[in-house]
């Protein structure tokens, strides 16, 4: 006991004398007392009101008695500790006076246990305490859980867990499944099956073997009247009555799918119109731009199967295309009689010629889905030496889906005709195409293209068309366009 512990305590006794030598001794014990001695009956109750922390009382006083002073606090419902202390009491009524519910009894001659009787006491109280607060925690708790289990929408059902038979339901469980509780309750799962899909019913059951709870399983239920409906299910075991059962809740989630459904579709059909519009642009452009009329088509479908060949995923091969089909929208910006010019350029319509990637920006960064496409429309015309435009990227900095695309495009142009020459043939394309690797391509894009060529990937494409019709009467490429 450490010095100074405060101590509220009320003495029950009609001399002082002994009153003092009880806080004597408690002092000596370490506690700090703050005390109220009483001698009657009417003074006893209004003191037991102030809630003492501890009573000391003594056995017989001349107009009252420990006997009726633990009755009445009894009465009052008050849980004070109650400790008799008496100058000479017989082995009877000591053990009456535990029996009516007092901490301890001492003998006034015997005090110098007070302290050890007054602190097992106090330690018993705190426990009571605890075990009220447990208790009614505990209360408050299955209170709760009842009116949750009573009025909850979701299907909640208890079963054992030896044999899977229903011991509760709750109302939710009936309105859900079409089953009254005199219809499941003492029935196994295999009897009244609320699963649609046996699998599902095997991987919950091995769950909670496993794991002893699930959480959050989708699964296909079933009414009574065989009606299906998608549920989410989460169950763990509880001990009834000491035997271990499942608790289970399943939630209606069937609108929730279906709305999902739903937006998904909608999200589609928006995804289909966006592609549509931008392969409309891609149509327009190239009619503006006859020379390169259906070159924008033929690249976007073999620049989609390189990157799908080499794995790109495929979140990433929508907006590869996408861009790929916008790759020259930025030429919307340069001026017909520079973008249409049968003669060669001067310095200064290259020059303006060449800003057409930066206008593809301005075009696309305001559309917030294509934004994820720029990567071609913005850097197809960087190359991996650094000596492209419109930013002189070098290597990895230019992003994959410019680096595919740019091997295509060439590859794509070369084989194609134009008014002032003829597609180049299938083999120099393919060995101008070895020659700047590393310069203007990727080397080891370079080695999948070429080894995707070999596998004949490309073939039943349009742009595989041109090279076989090119094969053996066309240009052969001696220098770079």
């Amino acid at each position: 006991m450490s010095n100074g512990t405060p101590l509220n305590v009320l003495i029950l006794e009609d001399r002082p004398p002994d009153a003092e030598l009880i806080l004597y001794e408690l002092k000596r014990s370490g506690y700090d007392c703050v005390s109220n001695r009483v001698d009657t009956q009417n003074e006893y109750l209004d003191a037991i009101d102030e809630l003492p922390d501890i009573i000391l009382a003594d056995y017989s006083l001349p107009q009252f008695t420990a006997m009726q002073a633990l009755r009445l606090l009894q009465e009052r419902g008050y849980d004070i500790p109650f400790i008799v202390i008496t100058g000479t009491i017989s082995e009877e009524a000591a053990v009456e006076t535990m029996k009516q519910g007092a901490s301890d009894y001492l003998l006034k001659d015997r005090l110098s246990r007070l302290g050890q009787a007054v602190e097992r006491a106090l330690t018993q109280k705190a426990l009571r305490d605890q075990k009220r607060k447990a208790d009614e925690a505990l209360r408050l708790s299955e209170d709760k859980f009842s009116k949750a289990f009573r009025i909850s929408p979701d299907a909640i059902s208890i079963t054992r867990f030896s044999d899977s038979s229903y011991i509760e339901i709750n109302e939710g469980f009936t309105h859900l499944t079409g089953y009254k509780p005199e219809e499941v309750l003492g029935k196994t799962g295999l009897v009244v099956s609320i699963w649609a899909n046996m699998d599902e019913h095997q991987s919950f059951i091995l769950s909670i073997q496993l794991c002893n709870q699930v959480s959050n399983m989708e699964g296909v239920f079933k009414n009574k009247q065989g009606k299906v409906w998608i549920g989410l299910i989460s169950a763990r075991i509880i001990e009834v009555n000491r035997e271990p059962c499942v608790i289970s809740i399943i939630r209606d989630i069937t609108e929730r799918k279906r709305a999902e459904v739903e937006l998904q579709r909608a999200h589609e059909h928006l995804a289909e119109a966006y592609d549509e519009t931008i392969e409309g642009w891609s149509r327009v452009l190239d009619l503006r731009d006859k020379e390169t009329e259906g070159h924008t088509q033929r690249v976007t479908e073999i620049a989609v199967r390189m990157a799908r060949a080499m794995g790109v995923p495929e979140d990433d091969i929508v907006h590869l295309r996408r861009g790929a089909l916008l790759h020259d929208i930025g030429k919307m910006g340069v001026p017909d009689n520079i973008l249409q010019k049968p003669g060669a350029l001067t310095d200064e319509e290259w020059a303006e010629m060449r800003r057409h990637p930066e206008y593809a920006l301005q075009m696309l960064y305001p559309i917030s889905y294509l934004r994820p496409a720029l990567a071609i429309p913005y850097c197809h015309h960087e190359r991996w030496d650094g000596s492209g435009y419109p930013r002189g990227l070098k290597g990895e900095e230019i992003p994959l889906a410019a680096r595919i695309f740019s091997i295509v495009d060439v590859w794509g142009a070369l084989l194609s005709n134009r008014p002032y020459r003829r597609g180049c043939t299938e083999e120099s394309v393919l060995e101008y195409i070895r020659k700047y690797s590393g310069i203007f391509f990727d080397p080891q894009l370079v080695d999948a293209f070429l080894e995707l060529h070999h596998k004949g990937i490309f073939r039943d494409t349009k742009i595989g068309q041109l090279s076989r019709g090119n094969s053996n009467s066309g240009n052969v490429l001696t220098s770079v366009p």
